[in-house]
């Protein structure tokens, strides 16, 4: 017969018994925190005439995002942003065909993606209009810096 011990081991990491069931009820508690701080998805969509992922929140919201703001989704094809799935507990959604989620937390918070993506996104446009314009720009950066003014005295 196996000896009952008081200790959990986990990988090469080790815990005591009571140790462990006291990680477990805080992980509990901040899950039932988390819960009451962040509405729930209650069902998801991909609007293909508005190219908006609709969802509808457990609070009675509801939130519209451009497919092209999200990271992964904007590349994606039609049918792959229309595979739109609630995850988990209702605390997000995934695209399983593009291996990408997204929490409610952060698309509430206008989170769309990595850190990269991010930068990518605040970055405005900076594509010339037209061919004449695009010819301006190209010379004016051949030209060299302004002279400095000449101060007097």
């Amino acid at each position: 017969m196996a000896k009952k011990t008081n200790v959990v081991q986990v990988g090469h990491l080790t815990w005591k018994q009571d140790a462990w069931d006291q990680m477990l009820a805080n992980a509990d508690r901040a899950a039932e925190d988390y819960a009451r701080s962040w509405p729930r998805v209650m069902a998801v969509r991909y609007d293909r005439k508005s190219k908006l992922v609709v969802l509808e929140l457990s609070n009675a919201a509801q939130l519209a995002i451009p497919a092209d703001k999200l990271q992964g989704v904007a590349t994606a094809t039609e049918a792959a942003r229309s595979n739109v799935r609630i995850r988990g507990p209702n605390w997000a959604i995934e695209f399983p065909k593009i291996d990408e989620q997204f929490t409610v937390e952060s698309l509430l918070t206008g989170v769309f993606g990595n850190t990269q993506w991010m930068i990518g996104l605040s970055k405005p446009a900076s594509r010339p209009k037209s061919p004449r314009s695009a010819s301006a720009i190209r010379a004016n950066g051949r030209k060299e810096s302004r002279p400095k003014k000449l101060v007097t005295v």
